[in-house]
């Protein structure tokens, strides 16, 4: 999180038309979105005991348990060809390289487009919204933006399993009992094995995600690791995001 939001505060000196970041999360952690306290989300006595770590995004939304997934992030400088003013407008347009990586895949995917106002589950993956990316009408990938003045990011999370479900349920504080909550999550969201019949390897997602955003977007890479201001002003944010049990 704090690398995220290094990228994002230095996207304007990068010298580059933005950064596309892929990365997993070992061992299991839960970010919470920005406005969301902790003693209020979370069993912490429980995330203790099962060596789940606690940390807090720069985006909103509810929690999020992080472990079989592939995260991305995408920050740029504003304005960019890439990122539409309209917010609906540029989620479809940046998730685009996603729905195409993933049908590449084997997977059919598509964007939501709508949403459930509603819906206020303490659990964000299980909220319908507009910017989701879904199979079978489940949510696959899940997304959140974070402007500032000519700031941008982006971040996302792409299901791999569900094989942590009942060990996610038992440390979120939960707006109803857990085999409710479980079937409720079941209903709403998918995973990339499930729809597959395999779990695809992080890095052969990360490959067809690369090679579709260059498709998509008509745009090259170049690999770099962060530069030294970067990886200080990470640094420097790491304290903020690391909360304790």
């Amino acid at each position: 999180m704090a690398i995220d939001e290094a990228l994002f505060l230095q996207s304007e000196k990068s010298g580059f038309d933005g950064t596309l970041r892929f990365y997993f999360w070992e061992p299991a952690c839960i970010s919470l979105g920005y406005f969301q306290k902790p003693k209020e989300t979370l069993n912490l006595l429980r995330c203790k005991e099962f060596g789940i770590d606690i940390t807090k995004r720069m985006t909103g939304g509810g929690a999020i348990y992080h472990h079989a997934e592939l995260t991305y992030s995408i920050t740029a400088a504003l304005p960019s060809p890439l990122v539409p003013v309209n917010v609906d407008e540029s989620y479809r347009c940046l998730e685009e390289f996603i729905v195409r990586g993933i049908n590449n895949l084997g997977v059919t995917a598509t964007y939501r487009g709508k949403a459930d106002p509603k819906d206020k589950s303490v659990y964000c993956f299980v909220r319908p919204s507009k910017y989701d990316v879904v199979s079978g009408g489940k949510k696959l990938v899940g997304s959140a933006q974070r402007r500032n003045g000519k700031l941008f990011l982006q971040h996302g999370s792409i299901l791999l399993n569900l094989n942590d479900l009942n060990k996610m349920l038992s440390v979120i504080k939960l707006d109803s009992d857990v085999s409710t909550a479980k079937k409720d999550f079941k209903e709403k969201v998918t995973a990339l094995d499930a729809v597959l019949g395999k779990e695809p390897k992080k890095v052969e997602i990360c490959k067809q995600l690369v090679l579709s955003f260059k498709e998509t977007y008509n745009t090259t890479f170049a690999e770099e690791s962060l530069t030294k201001k970067e990886a200080n002003l990470a640094a420097s944010l790491i304290k903020k995001y690391t909360l304790s049990c």
